[in-house]
C-alpha cells in the first residue's frame, strides 16, 4: 500500500485525496498544514491523517505532493532539504517553481515531478499536465499520472517549457470561461431576460456544449458548424464576434498568460 502526503491541506489537497478515497486506490493518506482547520478538513473530506509536523509526512509517505501556496514553497523546501529519502517521489503543484529550481533545493538525485492542474480538479473534472525530472522514471510520471485522474484527465509531456502554455490554456482557462460567461449573462440581461432565466440558460448551455464536444468526438469545427445555418442567428452573432475581435482578443489572452507564466518561472 502507497502512502501519499500532502504538505498543504487546502483545495487541491482535499480534492486530491477526496478522488483517491472515491476511487477505492490501495493508498494511505496524510496531510500537514499550518492550519489545524485546514487539517481537520482533509481528515474530514479524504479519512485521511491529519498531522502537525512536515517531519510526520517524511517519514511515511511514498509520495509527498507540495501542495502549499507558491510563496509558501521556499519555506518548505528548506525544510525538506537533505531529508527526501531516494525512494521518495516528490510532486509539486506549486505554480512558477521550475523543476530546475525544485532540483537545486532538495538535489539532483531527488525524482521530482512537476503537475500543473487546473481548478475544476476541485469537482474532479480537471485538467493536468505533469512533466519529470531528470532523476525521476517512467514509473514515477505514471505514478503521478494516476493520482491525477481521480480528478479529471492528466497527461504526461516531456519538456516542461511547455507547462507556460499549459498555464495559459488550462490553468488560467477556467477564469477565461467565466469572464466569457460574466459578458454573455450582461448580454443576456440586456436582451431582456431576468438575471435567474440568464444566468440557467448560460450556464446549461456551457455545460452541454462542452459535454456534446467531448461525448460526441467531433471535432470543434464540425460541431460549430452543425449549428451555424446559413443566413441564421448562430452566423449573424458569429460574424459579430469576429467583427469585434473575438479571435484577436482570445489569442491575445493566451499569449499573455504564457508570457506571464515564463515571467514568474524566471522568478
Amino acid at each position: 500500500m502507497r502512502c501519499i502526503g500532502f504538505i498543504g491541506a487546502g483545495n487541491m489537497a482535499c480534492a486530491m485525496g477526496g478522488g483517491l478515497t472515491a476511487s477505492g486506490a490501495d493508498v494511505t493518506l496524510m496531510a500537514t498544514d499550518p492550519d489545524p482547520s485546514a487539517r481537520d478538513r482533509f481528515a474530514a473530506q479524504t479519512g485521511g491523517r491529519s498531522v502537525g509536523e512536515l517531519d510526520e509526512v517524511l517519514a511515511a509517505a511514498n509520495v509527498i505532493v507540495l501542495a502549499v501556496k507558491p510563496q509558501m514553497l521556499p519555506g518548505v523546501l528548506d525544510q525538506l532539504a537533505g531529508k527526501v529519502r531516494a525512494e521518495q517521489i516528490v510532486l509539486s503543484i506549486a505554480a512558477g517553481f521550475t523543476l530546475g529550481g525544485l532540483a537545486g533545493r532538495l538535489g539532483s538525485g531527488c525524482r521530482l515531478v512537476r503537475a500543473m492542474p487546473n481548478t475544476p480538479a476541485m469537482i474532479r473534472e480537471g485538467m493536468t499536465v505533469l512533466v519529470g525530472g531528470g532523476a525521476a522514471t517512467a514509473d514515477d510520471l505514471e505514478v503521478a499520472r494516476q493520482i491525477f485522474t481521480v480528478v479529471g484527465d492528466a497527461v504526461v509531456v516531456a519538456d516542461e517549457a511547455l507547462l507556460d502554455a499549459v498555464t495559459a490554456v488550462s490553468g488560467s482557462g477556467p477564469g477565461f470561461v467565466f469572464a466569457f460567461a460574466e459578458a454573455w449573462l450582461r448580454a443576456a440581461e440586456a436582451a431582456g431576460l431576468a438575471p435567474d432565466l440568464a444566468e440557467r440558460l448560460v450556464k446549461q448551455t456551457l455545460f452541454g456544449a462542452a459535454a456534446l464536444w467531448r461525448q460526441s468526438g467531433e471535432q470543434v469545427e464540425s460541431l460549430r458548424a452543425k449549428v451555424t445555418s446559413p443566413g441564421g442567428t448562430t452566423l449573424a452573432g458569429l460574424e459579430a464576434m469576429t467583427a469585434n475581435g473575438f479571435a484577436r482578443a482570445t489569442a491575445a489572452a493566451i499569449e499573455a498568460a504564457t508570457r506571464r507564466s515564463k515571467e514568474l518561472s524566471a522568478g
